[in-house]
């Protein structure tokens, strides 16, 4: 019997539901037994640690740049770190602390970016989570080295010789609604922002959206019927699941276990009026202005 069901996910519910979707994929389940599992920080992947049952190293970062009520913003360790290297170095020193290798968090020591680089293989599989999706499937990710592509653009110019395979959560609260292509052009152009001015790049890979995590992990279908809401609720989608009832009575179980949860940590960040990062435009200033 073919039947429906209502449930509502807010975008951190969505996130816990991406990352079950991810590393119950064969290519992760492969990596985490027999290679390496690179996962960018971020409050997308983070779950994933959960789902695993490891913990973030005491010195790990779980969250890079973020969007927050203030504006464009970075995590207090990334900008202290970043601080005390050339501009030039910084990218290739990236701590990667959500490395896992044969299941296991490798040391904080030996995942900077440019170790991990060096010894990933066509076997392992690198998952990032972006900052936009576009009606037609492409996405991108918002990058304060707007030049350079900082972190991103040497896991780009790395995977176009080692084959090695891209992942990337998006949760459908992420829609943008104009080709990725204009969105880019238009970011070129700014010189100020609310926060640190950024770029968009296009990241390339595998897109697991709500949609393709239900029907992955449930085999039923996924469709968004609105969306928004209040009292935390801002950017939850409503969702009609589809499907043989017992299928959908799994999908709901699955929704009710995942429903109320929240991001496992608190962002670490400066205070605007303490901030050093040169290029934001909220640095010195008092938050919120008066």
């Amino acid at each position: 019997m073919i039947t429906s069901t209502e449930v509502v996910l807010t975008p951190t519910e969505a996130k816990r539901l991406l990352s079950k979707a991810v590393l119950d994929r064969d290519e992760v389940k492969k990596a985490l037994d027999q290679g390496m599992l690179v996962v960018h920080p971020s409050s997308t992947s983070i779950f994933m640690l959960e789902e695993l049952g490891l913990k973030l190293h005491e010195e790990g970062i779980w969250i890079c740049g973020h969007i927050s009520p203030k504006g464009l913003c970075i995590s207090r360790k990334n900008i202290v770190r970043g601080k005390s290297l050339p501009q030039h170095e910084r990218a290739a020193a990236y701590p990667f602390e959500l490395v896992i290798r044969k299941g296991e968090l490798i040391p904080f020591a030996e995942s900077t970016l440019s170790l991990v680089l060096d010894q990933v293989t066509e076997d392992d599989v690198f998952v990032k989570a972006v900052n936009a999706i576009d009606p037609m499937g492409k996405v991108g990710v918002l990058l304060a080295a707007r030049s350079t592509g900082g972190s991103v653009g040497k896991v780009i110019q790395k995977q176009k010789k080692v084959n090695f395979k891209v992942i990337i959560p998006v949760g459908l609260e992420k829609r943008i609604p104009i080709p990725l292509g204009r969105a880019i052009k238009a970011a070129m152009k700014t010189t100020k922002a609310q926060g640190i001015p950024c770029s968009i790049w296009r990241l390339r890979g595998t897109i697991i959206t709500e949609i393709e995590a239900f029907k992955q992990l449930c085999d039923v279908e996924a469709i968004p019927i609105s969306a928004g809401g209040v009292c935390g609720a801002e950017g939850a989608i409503v969702w009609v699941l589809q499907g043989e009832e017992k299928k959908v009575e799994k999908a709901y179980d699955l929704c009710e276990q995942i429903h109320g949860h929240e991001l496992p940590y608190e962002l670490d960040v400066f205070e605007c009026e303490e901030c050093i990062h040169q290029s934001c435009n909220l640095a010195g200033k008092k938050w919120p202005p008066k």
